[in-house]
C-alpha cells in the first residue's frame, strides 16, 4: 500500500480523494499542513508520493531531491454567478479536474 503525503494548506477535496483511490487504489495518507519554505522539511516525512499544492519553483526543486513520485491537482475556475459580491468580486468555485505527475522539473529563480 502506497503512502502519500498532502501538501497542502486546505484540505482535500472529496473529488481529489476518489481520483487518488481510482489512480493508487487503496493508500495511506498524511497531511503536512503547513506553508512550505523549505523541501527537506516535506523530505523528512517518508512517503511514495508527495502530492503537492507548491509554488513552482518548490515542485522543482522537491522533484529534483527525490526519486519519489510528486504530484500536483489541477483545478478549473467556474464562475457561479454574475453577480458581485459585497466586496464587488465576481465568484467562482474551484472543481478538480485531475492529478498531474511532475515528470521533470527545472526551473532557476532570482529575486529582484
Amino acid at each position: 500500500m502506497k503512502k502519500i503525503l498532502w501538501v497542502s494548506r486546505h484540505i482535500l477535496t472529496d473529488e481529489q480523494l476518489n481520483d487518488l483511490k481510482r489512480i493508487y487504489g487503496k493508500f495511506e495518507l498524511e497531511t503536512l499542513d503547513e506553508t512550505i519554505t523549505n523541501i527537506d522539511h516535506i523530505l523528512l516525512h517518508d512517503a511514495d508520493v508527495y502530492a503537492v499544492v507548491l509554488p513552482i519553483d518548490l515542485i522543482a526543486e522537491l522533484k529534483n531531491k527525490t526519486n519519489k513520485e510528486v504530484i500536483r491537482p489541477v483545478s478549473e475556475r467556474i464562475k457561479i454567478s454574475d453577480e458581485k459580491n459585497t466586496n464587488g468580486e465576481t465568484e467562482y468555485k474551484f472543481k478538480h479536474k485531475a492529478w498531474q505527475r511532475i515528470v521533470k522539473a527545472e526551473i532557476i529563480v532570482e529575486n529582484l
